[in-house]
């Protein structure tokens, strides 16, 4: 093979890298972006989540949750504020097992 062959198929090999590396710039874009809305999903989901866990230890503190009475010292159990908790999932009284 001479040395003119030999460049062409060189030339060949490097279009066909530069090919598949256009393709595979074209997944990391998109993994990319698939990243990015996650991480921001994620981290709204944690500050929704400490919101709402922050509102639970208030109410375990013996303080209203709900909307009528909110921050207002409670005496004893309210159903509005309970049912708010247990809607999203948590139940007063009870720690968050984080493993």
């Amino acid at each position: 093979m001479g040395l003119t062959e030999e460049l062409a198929a060189l030339e060949e090999t490097l279009k066909s890298a530069l090919t598949q590396i256009e393709k595979m710039k074209l997944v990391v874009e998109s993994l990319e972006d698939q990243n990015k809305i996650l991480r921001e999903k994620l981290s709204t989901e944690r500050i929704r989540g400490e919101g709402f866990e922050s509102l639970s230890q208030l109410y375990n503190e013996g303080y209203h949750i709900c909307h009528d009475y909110f921050a207002q010292k409670r005496e004893e159990p309210c159903l509005f504020c309970l049912s708010f908790l247990y809607e999203e999932g948590y139940h007063a009284g009870e720690k968050k097992n984080n493993s």
